[in-house]
């Protein structure tokens, strides 16, 4: 730690980013600590369930001590993976309902057994916490280094040579993102325009649309899970009904191909006296993409992207592609 009064700011804004930098700096050694937290905890379950096990052989009762540990720790490991304040009740008032039956295994031993299954929920109540801030963790760092490449980038985007809005929308991203570049470079990659059936069977048009396909081992959770862009261009400024059945359209293709959405993009070409609805400013800001795939969420916001008559693009949001992970957290990269 800096050996500094930490009450004085001469740049607020200056200051802001100085902190990110140094808790940036000591995040290895956070995640250092959660990893050995969790190994411990790992450890102590193992180890508890061994002497539940152990205890309640010298009693008979191992057989059901056994099948009431399965349940105790299905239960808590269920609670963890629940977002509805109703079913993490139930799960939690069953739990307890099989921790006093498992207690009641211990026989003359039943202070014992108490403790033992006592702990054995702290440590999976400790697993859960270390996991909530793994996640804090991983969403502080991505968030870091994408506020970071726009601190850093060129605030002005200059719109590049092309036939059409889309053909120059995408050479942008490509001189923009070395990501996008190597997306847009695999054959097959690009559709311009595309039509898409999405899982409600309605068919959607959209004046590009960009995919790269997900790992081999993606349904179980391990490898890259792919994704695609996509692009709809309008002759005047969205309003918030436009870009809202764009939302729709995308969440339903998304549900239907499986791939989540990495960037969904309404692109129009600006006469200079036309000002985005606040309404629409409003949803472009505030609200996004929805996907459900394989089990997990994925979110992405709408991003309006207008060609000015200036010869630059204004965006509302600006959405960076995430930078390259550094090497101490590309290991836990999917760890939470």
């Amino acid at each position: 730690m800096h050996a500094k009064d930490v009450r004085a700011v001469e740049n607020p804004i200056t200051a802001i980013f100085d902190l990110a930098d140094e808790v940036e700096g000591q995040a290895p050694k956070f995640r250092g600590l959660l990893k050995y937290t969790r190994i411990f905890a790992y450890t102590w379950l193992v180890l508890g369930s061994f002497l539940i096990l152990f205890i309640t052989r010298d009693f008979g009762t191992a057989p059901l001590a056994f099948l009431l540990l399965l349940l105790f720790f299905g239960f808590l490991l269920m609670r963890s993976g629940v977002t509805s304040a109703t079913a993490k009740g139930l799960l939690v008032a069953a739990a307890i309902a099989v921790g006093v039956l498992l207690v009641f295994t211990f026989r003359a031993a039943f202070v014992l057994g108490a403790v033992l299954v006592s702990l054995f929920a702290l440590g999976m109540v400790i697993l859960d916490l270390v996991r909530d801030a793994q996640s804090f963790f991983d969403y502080y760092a991505l968030r870091y280094r994408v506020i970071r490449a726009v601190r850093e980038a060129d605030p002005v985007v200059y719109v590049p040579q092309g036939a059409t809005p889309v053909e120059r929308l995408l050479a942008s991203l490509a001189q923009r993102s070395a990501t996008f570049a190597a997306m847009l470079a695999r054959p097959g990659a690009v559709h311009a325009p595309a039509l898409l059936t999405g899982k409600s069977g309605v068919a959607y048009q959209f004046d590009a649309f960009v995919s790269w396909p997900a790992g081999t081992l993606a349904p179980i959770g391990i490898g890259p899970s792919g994704g695609a862009a996509y692009v709809k261009a309008f002759e005047k400024v969205p309003t918030r009904a436009d870009v809202e059945a764009l939302r729709r359209a995308v969440e339903d293709v998304s549900a239907s191909l499986h791939l989540p959405p990495k960037r969904v993009i309404a692109l129009w070409k600006s006469d200079g006296r036309t000002e985005v609805p606040e309404d629409t400013y409003a949803f472009l800001t505030s609200e996004v993409v929805h996907a459900h795939i394989r089990g997990r969420t994925y979110a992405c916001s709408v991003e309006l992207v207008t060609e000015m008559p200036d010869g630059t693009y204004d965006f509302i949001p600006l959405v960076v592609d995430t930078p390259p992970t550094p090497a101490w957290s590309a290991a836990a990269a999917h760890r939470a």
